[in-house]
């Protein structure tokens, strides 16, 4: 355990010895970390580093690790250290989540072992043992294997979102998990660890994250965040949750954003910010897939190829007809598209009976309307026809759920 290996002493050929400090980690060579460097003061009381390579032995029973010379050793500095951490000052005692468990927890002890002579990071002890371990020196505190989390299945977080853009090392096996399970990780996370946790993550994977979070824990996030991610991940969040998200930052920094945004995403969330919260319009998404209705089947399927790829409510396509005016006249399903003959115009093809809804409409009356239509969603117009949105029922079981379980349930189609 790193509790008695920090008790071991470094001798060289020449006899000097001086007491182990730390261990030096690189968290991404391996789902087992080996140890790269060892830690120690020098004679002016420095701290100081020397490879692992410089390593001939340890010695278990004397508590010494055998080294070449220990005046090789150089200042630890932050250069000397690149993408390494130290196990003593970096993971021990830091915040860890067990992927496996699903659940966060405190590394109160990290078990190494030797292996092919490599001396590699294999669990941590996050039990009261490993506690009393320390403060007897290792004479209380026995090992239970049960208490040890496999270190393959453990993420480490520091507290501090720049950590992550410093180039400080991480595991990375959080990026494996679905985005709704580390939503779920992230409840009960201080929020300076919940935002370090979302700059781990790929964007796309970051941006599904914050959406699954409560609109509470969200903004706390997203208020930590450096401002190059903060509007990477705004330009390609879904244009609703991006207004509802915008909407509660102060004023300042909402107008700072906005003038940020490509020019695109910036439209959408200002258009979708004139309406109140509790309205149609204050619910519904803006970004949706329509095509003129003069197209034919096949036309239709290559206009459509690269804009189907962005939004993500594509299970209907609404008819229009024109791209100005883009006055509602029909829908179809993605799968008639797909299956429908190639020279029939949409017109032939499409559902002319649509109901709409108002975007001044209460969200909470047309939430039930969706929900009983058993549509994925329903279009918004305005008093002229044009298609200005809809309201997917992902919003609209948001509206009418309980609290507690809306924020839980999955968002499929929005």
């Amino acid at each position: 355990m790193l509790s008695k290996l920090r008790r071991f002493h470094l001798v060289d050929e020449g006899g000097r010895k001086t007491k182990l400090v730390d261990l030096a980690v690189a968290l991404l060579e391996d789902e087992y970390p080996p140890v790269t460097k060892l830690i120690f003061h020098n004679a002016e009381r420095q701290r100081t580093v020397l490879a692992w390579d410089r390593v001939q032995s340890i010695d278990w029973p004397a508590r010494q690790i055998k080294v070449f010379n220990l005046e090789e050793g150089r200042a630890a500095t932050t250069s000397s250290l690149k993408r390494e951490v130290s196990l003593g000052r970096d993971i021990l005692d830091a915040l860890i989540l067990d992927l496996q468990n699903r659940r966060a927890t405190r590394a109160n002890d990290l078990q190494l072992e030797e292996e092919e002579g490599k001396l590699v990071l294999r669990a941590a002890d996050t039990s009261m043992r490993a506690i009393l371990r320390r403060l007897s020196r290792g004479l209380y505190g026995q090992v239970r294997r049960s208490a040890l989390y496999d270190w393959k299945y453990v993420e480490f977080l520091r507290g501090d979102p720049r950590a992550v853009k410093n180039g400080a090392g991480y595991h990375l096996r959080i990026t494996r998990l679905p985005p709704g399970e580390i939503a779920r990780l992230c409840d009960p996370l201080p929020y300076l660890h919940a935002a370090e946790l979302i700059t781990l993550l790929p964007d796309p994977k970051a941006v599904d994250t914050l959406e699954a979070m409560s609109p509470e824990r969200q903004l706390q996030v997203f208020e930590e965040l450096d401002e190059e991610q903060a509007l990477r991940l705004l330009a390609i969040m879904a244009p609703d949750i991006a207004a509802d998200l915008v909407a509660r930052l102060q004023t300042e920094t909402m107008q700072h954003y906005l003038e940020q945004l490509p020019k695109k995403q910036g439209e959408r969330i200002l258009q979708l910010l004139r309406y109140p919260e509790d309205s149609v319009g204050g619910i519904m998404t803006n970004d949706v897939v329509y095509a003129r209705r003069d197209l034919t089947v096949a036309e239709a399927r290559e206009h459509l190829r690269e804009r189907l790829k962005d939004p993500e409510f594509v299970f209907l396509i609404y008819i229009v007809d024109d791209e100005k005016s883009q006055r509602l006249r029909g829908l179809i399903s993605l799968r008639t598209l797909i299956t429908a003959d190639d020279d029939k115009k949409l017109e032939e093809v499409m559902d002319p009976y649509v109901t709409t809804l108002n975007p001044a409409d209460p969200a909470r009356e047309a939430s039930y309307r969706v929900l009983n239509s058993h549509l994925a969603g329903m279009p918004v117009t305005g008093r002229e026809g044009q298609l200005l949105g809809v309201v997917t029922v992902d919003a609209a079981v948001a509206q009418v759920a309980p609290r507690s379980w809306s924020a839980q349930a999955p968002r499929i189609f929005s």
